[in-house]
C-alpha cells in the first residue's frame, strides 16, 4: 500500500467518524420503530384502542443512527396526504396543528410515545406521515371508528358500514390491527367507541 493511498483511507475514515458523530442524537430512519400496522383509533375519548404489536395505541420510538433513544423530540402524525379528518380535541398530552392537518407528542425518557389520535375517515394507503423533529420515520395506514367522517362521533352511519365489512378483510375496520377479517376483537374496540361524545373536525 503506497503513502498515498494510506492517507486517503484514513482520510475517509476521519470523514466517516465525523459524520457518526454528527449524525448522533438525530433521528433515524433505520434505528427508528414505528407501528407497521397504522394508526387505528376511537372517536368517543381519544381512548388508546389500536392493538397493533400487542399493546394499545400508535407506537412510535425515536433513535438516532447509534441506536441511542432520543427523549424530548416531537413526533409529528401529518394527515394531509390521507384526506382523513383530525379532531380539533386529542387526548392528554396530544397538541393538535389543524392547518397543517398533523398531531404531536413528544417522546420520553427511553424516546417513546404512544398516540391515541381522535380522527375520521380513513386511507388503506400508506399515506399518514410519521416524523420526529421533522424527520421522516415513514408513512402508515390511518383507520377510525368515525367511519364516514360525518357528526364528529362513531354514529349510525358508521355502525352501518361497520356491519357491512363485518366478517370480511376490510383495513379500515380492521381496530384491532390483527391483519385479518373484521371480527370479534374489532366490534368489541366498536363498541366502546359507540355514541360517544361528539366532537368537531378541523377546518
Amino acid at each position: 500500500m503506497t503513502g498515498m493511498v494510506r492517507k486517503a483511507l484514513l482520510i475517509a475514515a476521519g470523514f466517516a467518524v465525523v459524520a457518526s458523530v454528527a449524525s448522533a442524537g438525530i433521528p433515524d430512519a433505520s434505528t427508528s420503530t414505528v407501528d407497521a400496522g397504522g394508526v387505528a383509533v376511537g372517536t368517543n375519548s381519544g381512548a388508546l384502542t389500536a392493538q397493533s404489536g400487542g399493546s394499545p395505541g400508535f407506537d412510535v420510538t425515536v433513535r438516532d443512527i447509534t441506536n441511542a433513544p432520543l427523549a424530548g423530540v416531537t413526533v409529528t402524525l401529518n394527515y394531509t396526504a390521507s384526506g382523513m379528518k383530525v379532531y380539533t380535541t386529542q387526548n392528554a398530552g396530544t397538541t393538535v396543528n389543524c392547518p397543517a392537518k398533523a398531531i404531536s407528542r413528544v417522546t420520553n425518557g427511553a424516546g417513546a410515545v404512544v398516540f391515541g389520535p381522535r380522527t375520521g375517515l380513513y386511507n388503506n394507503a400508506n399515506t399518514v406521515e410519521v416524523s420526529a423533529n421533522g424527520v421522516v420515520l415513514g408513512n402508515v395506514k390511518g383507520r377510525s371508528t368515525d367511519i364516514d367522517g360525518q357528526l364528529g362521533q362513531t354514529a349510525l352511519g358508521d355502525l352501518s358500514l361497520f356491519a357491512a365489512a363485518y366478517n370480511t378483510p376490510n383495513q379500515q375496520t380492521d381496530f384491532d390491527v390483527s391483519g385479518g377479517n373484521t371480527g370479534l376483537g374489532d366490534l368489541s374496540i366498536f363498541a366502546a367507541e359507540y355514541g360517544g361524545v361528539t366532537g368537531s373536525y378541523c377546518p
